[in-house]
């Protein structure tokens, strides 16, 4: 589980920015949103506010960054790593983008620190501290020359071994992580299996490229065919997402879910052709059968005289989206993952998002979940939320994005007995649009 994740010279974030999902002090709400893991206190979401252009959005993709370093490799030494640095201060041009995670991997807890621009992973370092430790063990430094591109790797005292010292730096391109380096290389290394096997199985984008959207974020997908994948692949059971669609008052008894095969267009292999850092494998898969397999949703309503069949495009926006939310939902439920996702509250009804949020927190076990809204009004329900769940996006003046969070504010501004949505909306926390007056120049 990830206790805290930090970004800098990352499209709007110039300086180091953190969410952290480690718990408070404060036992409000313990049982539905925090996890324990040996002496840590882990809360299940975060959600994010904050005017548009805020950088709220540039949070999550920072999130759905990361596990592309650890599984997607650079193919080839020209290979480029693919993102924005913060464009409005020059000197940032020149700076290394850095990211750093700290999370629980068995009964483990790691520190990944992570250097890199477009060409290169300029440094990256990791340390373990086992539960029960009283201090943190060097796992690795990285460290390659700018000039030449050359990578070499220092281990901590438990780590050395020189057999997969070199298997490790053959594969270790200047524009890998060595956790890249790893998914190249013909080696056993069980720690490492354990933190890559972690990373697939907890970041959902990491499924995508076995549900034919390699490399792309939730966000960016269609999540219907997301959704209606995994019921295909019984990933998700169909018998819990019917029942899950008719809680939701939205008209539905139940759906079908066809698998049509069509011939993948043209412009879309080419494209597939041209990304380089995709694995050969799939570039040759994609060239041979030159097919993509989609699947028809229809949803059953019960009518006067009889059951009636709708098209997905037949539905409202709202039921389009629930639908899609939902598949991700059973999937949180059923398994641990790590989402992070764009506007949550897209197309539905205020008690719908609640009614989806309350399922999750209610039902999850060890998955998480970090999200953006402009649904500010929950706020004003104590028995919604904890204040160290709640972040606050601000752009400064000269554009960057601050990240805080709710629980930063002392007593002189928030007291146990204030609404939380009062303050927000009279300005005092910030993060609020500041709109001009609304008369045009003659």
């Amino acid at each position: 589980m990830i206790l805290d994740f930090t970004i800098s010279n990352f499209r709007s974030i110039r300086e180091p920015q953190t969410i952290s999902f480690e718990a408070s002090k404060d036992t409000h709400l313990e049982d539905y949103y925090v996890i324990k893991k040996g002496n840590y206190r882990i809360l299940k979401m975060a959600v994010i506010l904050g005017a548009n252009a805020s950088g709220k959005s540039n949070i999550i993709r920072a999130f759905n960054l990361f596990p592309k370093l650890i599984l997607i490799p650079c193919e080839n030494k020209t290979s480029k790593i693919e993102y924005n640095k913060f464009a409005l201060d020059k000197d940032c041009a020149s700076k290394d983008s850095v990211m750093i995670i700290n999370f629980v991997c068995g009964e483990q807890k790691y520190r990944y620190e992570v250097h890199f621009n477009n060409e290169m992973v300029t440094s990256e370092s990791l340390s373990r501290h086992p539960f029960g430790d009283l201090r943190p063990h060097k796992v690795f430094d990285r460290n390659t020359d700018v000039t030449t591109g050359v990578s070499s790797i220092k281990w901590g005292d438990k780590f050395k071994s020189n057999s997969y010292t070199r298997d490790l730096t053959v594969n270790l391109l200047h524009n890998r992580t060595v956790f890249g380096s790893f998914q190249k290389s013909n080696i056993e290394i069980p720690w490492m299996k354990e933190i890559v096997d972690w990373v697939t199985k907890c970041f959902m984008d990491a499924q995508l490229p076995d549900l034919m959207f390699f490399g792309q974020s939730i966000s960016e997908v269609i999540l219907y065919q997301f959704t209606s994948r995994m019921l295909d692949l019984n990933i998700i059971d169909k018998k819990q997402m019917a029942l899950q669609l008719q809680k939701s008052d939205i008209g539905i008894s139940d759906f079908s879910v066809e698998k049509i095969v069509q011939p993948m267009p043209q412009n879309l292999i080419d494209y597939y052709m041209s990304v380089d850092n995709l694995p050969t494998e799939f570039k040759n898969k994609i060239s041979s059968t030159s097919t993509i397999e989609q699947n028809k949703v229809r949803f059953v309503h019960k009518g006067k005289d009889c059951d009636v069949p709708f098209d997905f495009e037949q539905e409202s926006g709202g039921t389009q989206r629930y639908y899609e939310l939902s598949g991700l939902l059973l999937w949180l439920i059923k398994e641990q993952h790590f989402l992070a996702i764009d506007e949550l509250e897209c197309r539905l009804h205020p008690d719908l998002y609640t009614h989806f949020i309350s399922t999750f927190l209610t039902n999850a076990k060890e998955s998480q979940m970090v999200f953006t809204t402009h649904m500010r009004e929950f706020l004003s329900d104590k028995d919604m939320f904890r204040d160290d769940t709640v972040w606050f996006a601000e752009k400064s003046d000269d554009g960057a994005t601050d990240l805080y969070s709710l629980a930063d504010f002392g007593s002189d501004v928030l007291r146990d007995s204030t609404n939380r949505y009062n303050v927000y909306r009279a300005g005092r926390l910030g993060a609020i649009p500041r709109l001009e007056d609304l008369f045009f120049a003659n």
